[in-house]
């Protein structure tokens, strides 16, 4: 129902489901031909990996703002008298706020697709990027989560997101990971994960290349423990 309420939204809709998409086929026709960076790879195609993240990271500012809404309204004092666990309600969470991300992916994919954006390793790398994306969105969505506890009200929450959002768009996304010093700080923030993994991906590196399953595995180990800090949150405000 929160899904359905969202699209129904139109500045959600253009900000959290077409925002991306748009800026791929924007993106891909103004510099589809553009080497200005690397001498085999156009600027748009070193971009994709960080902007396919990006879409997920919108995913905070969602989950944040409608969350903290839920408790404005008084919905999860009516949950708290129910059998739900906070551990269930957390995946719930993750899980619904999962599926407008991933619309947003295909057609961010589909659009790169039509401006002329073609992947080396073929279908089964679209699903290990694919794989990678929905990872990276369940830890946006556990950064949604913490986010909303320190929150007052829904729009509160909407502003705090972009403390989360913003670096990792900066510094692991937008800004390719080559261009960026061995010892800077992008080992912090997950979205250099999928966004690195994406590149090489995209790039013809062998699916069974260990550094991208390193990726994954510290992606998944990151998206973890935000989950386990989500619970812990979530309980603590359900104690005060």
């Amino acid at each position: 129902m929160e899904m359905r309420r969202q699209i129904m939204d139109p500045l959600v809709l253009i900000f959290t489901l077409l925002l991306v998409p748009i800026l791929v086929l924007l993106f891909g026709l103004s510099m589809g031909d553009n080497y200005g960076w690397h001498p085999d790879y156009t600027i748009f195609e070193i971009m994709v990996p960080g902007l396919l993240a990006y879409s997920c990271l919108l995913t905070i500012y969602d989950a944040a703002s409608s969350v903290t809404a839920e408790r404005e309204s008084g919905l999860q004092k009516r949950l708290y008298t129910t059998p739900l666990s906070s551990a269930e309600y957390i995946v719930s969470q993750m899980i619904s706020y999962t599926i407008k991300p991933l619309i947003q992916i295909i057609l961010s994919l589909g659009m790169a697709f039509i401006v002329g954006y073609r992947p080396l390793n073929g279908f089964v790398g679209y699903l290990l990027i694919f794989a990678f994306l929905v990872v990276l969105t369940f830890c946006s969505v556990g950064f949604g989560m913490i986010t909303s506890t320190f929150s007052k009200t829904a729009s509160a929450a909407g502003g705090f997101a972009f403390i989360f959002i913003v670096p990792q768009q900066i510094f692991a996304t937008f800004i390719p990971p080559e261009f960026m010093g061995a010892g800077s700080f992008k080992w912090i923030f997950p979205s250099f994960y999928a966004t690195d993994a994406i590149g090489l991906i995209f790039a013809g590196t062998p699916l069974t290349d260990s550094i991208i399953w390193a990726r994954m595995g510290i992606l998944v180990l990151i998206s973890a423990v935000i989950y386990l800090i989500g619970i812990l949150l979530y309980e603590k405000g359900k104690r005060n």
